[in-house]
Formats: structure tokens, sequence, C-alpha cells
């Protein structure tokens, strides 16, 4: 089963951060794409569902409200845990 992301939106607000919707079809954590964003701190926050964020090697599973930052530069992976849609939001900070 390969992973299905969609961007629903994507749009810049205050000083430059970029905020990010995505929702997560059900899929595999070897299907996850690797996500490196070089310049770039997120901010992941869960609006619905439950997904596993890997970063470098560590799983964590996240349900709604839950939040995690990754770094610039830390290569990391989400996948959708649960059997319904996952969706997420992100602001991007240039660092």
């Amino acid at each position: 089963m390969s992973q299905t992301i969609e961007t629903t939106t994507s749009t810049t607000v205050i000083h430059g951060a970029m905020l990010s919707f995505e929702s997560i079809g059900a899929s595999a954590a070897a299907d996850a794409p690797l996500r490196l964003r070089e310049r770039h701190e997120t901010l992941l926050r869960v609006i619905a569902g439950t997904v596993i964020l890997e970063i470098e090697g560590s799983e964590r599973t996240m349900t709604i409200e839950d939040e995690a930052r990754i770094a610039p530069a830390t290569p990391h992976r989400l996948w959708n845990a649960g059997d319904g849609e996952a969706r997420t939001v992100q602001e991007l900070r240039r660092s």
C-alpha cells in the first residue's frame, strides 16, 4: 500500500512563516517518504487521526492536538497509524 499525502492549503503568514495542511491516507512505515527541510524549523500538529512521527530512528505516536518541533536539516518521516484519514497542520519557519 503506498502512502497518499495531499496538501490542501499552503500559505505564507506573518514574518515569512508558512502553514501547510496535509491529509495523509492509510499507509505503512515503509511507504512514508523521508523528509528533510534544510532551512526550516517545523512545528507539526495533528488535527485528526493518529500519526507516527519518526525522527532519527525514534518513533512517536501522535494523536489530536499533539505537537512536535523538528529542527532544520533533521531527516524525518510521518505516516498514518490508523484506518481512516489523518490530518496535520505544519508551520514552517526559516531558521
